[in-house]
């Protein structure tokens, strides 16, 4: 009844013995419309989820939670997609190092070691990178330009099996690598 009351829709329903399926309908609607306000809100004032913000835009289950069979590539996915990582960009809050000086130690490039430079610009994946991207180019999809700007928001929210699976082995192999680089290790 607090949840009723809460969302302002104790008028409507005098008593528990008085609701109906269509009062359920209606505040199931309004908690995910809450939900949805609340979440983009969250999203858009999140200085951590700048990759997410920029290909997630459903409430749904995601493709990848179905097509990675492997649990250890759909979990790195996973947490590249959430920033739940050990990327500079992520490591560095806790260190209280300003984002700007999150710097990549493993290329030393002086840019900013966040997701979009491990999937597009980081050197020590180039080889990964390239196999990648040679596996792109045969794939049957139309949906990834791989030239473009967009190419990370476009891997992360391809719905395409093929690409999802491919981006997820890309994904695995980079922190795999991650693991051999002495500058990473405590962070890792």
């Amino acid at each position: 009844m607090d949840t009723i009351k809460n969302l302002n829709l104790n008028e409507e329903i005098l008593n528990l013995e008085a609701v109906t399926t269509e009062h359920i309908k209606t505040i199931t609607k309004t908690l995910e419309k809450k939900y949805l306000t609340f979440r983009k809100h969250k999203l858009e004032n999140s200085s951590k989820l700048t990759l997410y913000s920029t290909f997630k835009t459903d409430h749904n289950l995601e493709n990848y939670l179905v097509f990675i069979k492997d649990p250890y590539k759909r979990k790195c996915l996973s947490r590249l997609r959430v920033s739940n990582h050990n990327l500079q960009i992520e490591i560095g809050r806790y260190q209280n190092i300003l984002r700007e000086e999150r710097l990549c130690k493993i290329c030393n490039s002086g840019e900013v070691e966040n997701e979009i430079h491990l999937l597009l610009s980081c050197k020590a994946y180039e080889q990964s990178r390239a196999n990648l991207r040679s596996s792109l180019e045969n794939a049957s999809s139309d949906e990834i330009n791989l030239n473009s700007q967009t190419l990370s928001a476009d891997l992360m929210k391809s719905t395409d099996s093929e690409i999802i699976i491919k981006l997820s082995k890309f994904v695995y192999s980079c922190f795999k690598q991650r693991l051999k680089y002495p500058e990473t290790r405590n962070a890792d």
